[in-house]
C-alpha cells in the first residue's frame, strides 16, 4: 500500500529549502514511515519485502539529493560574492569594452575603435546625440580587416563644435559586393560605477557608456593615479 494513502498517519513535506535544513527526512522519519506503513498495510494484500526496501531507498535518495542541492547552492553563492568583490575593484580603472557611446569634453577630441570582420570597400561613421539625432557623419572610405580607430574633434556636419555630453557611435561597413561587414565597438573610459542589480555585475564608464563585465576587453591602470 503507498505511503500516500495512508490514512491517521501524519507525513511532514520534504522541504528542499537550504535554510531548513533541520527538516530534511532522516532516518527517524524513515522509521516513522516504515511503522506506519506497516500498521496500516491491508494484511490480506501485505506489502513485498523488496517493495518497501525500494521505497526507503528511494527517500534516501531524495534526501541526499536535497542535501546536495543545498550544498551547490551555498558554494554558487560563496563564488558569486567572490567574482562580484572582485569587480568592484575595476572602479577608477581604465578599461575598453563592448559599446557605442562615447564621452565629449567641449574641447578635446575624442573617439573609440572598432574591429571590422572583413575588408570593407566602404565605411561610413554617424555620430548621434543622446535624443538619437546625427550630428555628424563621417566617410572612411575603404578599410582593412581587424581594429580601426576613429577620431571625433567634438563637431557636427557644419564645423560647429557640439556640447559637452555622451553621445553614440555608429558604424556601417559594406564589402565591394555591397555586402555588410561585421562591426565590433569598443569604448575606453574610465569605470565609475559596478551594479549588480540585473543579477550580474555591469559597469559604467564616464562616458556614460554601460555593459556587462563579460563585455570588458582589457583594463589599463587608473587615469589619476595618486
Amino acid at each position: 500500500m503507498p505511503v500516500s494513502s495512508v490514512s491517521g498517519a501524519s507525513a511532514t513535506p520534504i522541504d528542499s529549502s537550504p535554510t531548513k535544513g533541520k527538516d530534511a527526512l532522516g532516518k527517524d522519519a524513515f522509521l516513522k514511515l516504515l511503522v506506519a506503513q506497516l500498521s496500516h498495510q491491508d494484511p490480506l494484500k501485505p506489502m513485498d519485502g523488496t517493495q518497501m526496501v525500494t521505497q526507503l531507498a528511494q527517500f534516501s535518495a531524495l534526501e541526499q539529493a536535497v542535501a546536495q542541492s543545498a550544498k551547490l547552492d551555498l558554494l554558487s553563492t560563496q563564488v558569486s560574492g567572490l567574482s562580484n568583490a572582485a569587480t568592484t575593484d575595476l572602479v577608477g580603472k581604465t578599461v575598453t569594452v563592448r559599446g557605442k557611446a562615447i564621452a565629449f569634453d567641449g574641447s578635446s577630441p575624442t573617439g573609440l575603435s572598432v574591429a571590422l570582420g572583413g575588408a570593407a570597400s566602404k565605411c561610413t561613421v554617424t555620430i548621434r546625440d543622446a535624443n538619437g539625432n546625427p550630428v555628424r557623419t563621417m566617410d572612411l572610405g575603404a578599410r582593412p580587416a581587424g581594429t580601426t580607430p576613429i577620431a571625433w574633434d567634438g563637431k557636427d556636419d557644419k564645423g560647429n563644435t557640439v556640447a559637452a555630453g555622451s553621445y553614440t557611435c555608429d558604424v556601417k561597413a559594406t564589402n565591394a559586393a555591397g555586402s555588410s561587414v561585421a562591426v565590433s565597438q569598443d569604448v575606453t573610459g574610465k569605470v565609475v560605477r559596478v551594479s549588480f542589480e540585473k543579477g550580474y555585475p555591469e559597469l559604467t564608464l564616464d562616458s556614460g557608456a554601460t555593459a556587462p563585465v563579460s563585455d570588458l576587453i582589457s583594463v589599463g591602470g587608473a587615469k589619476n593615479p595618486p
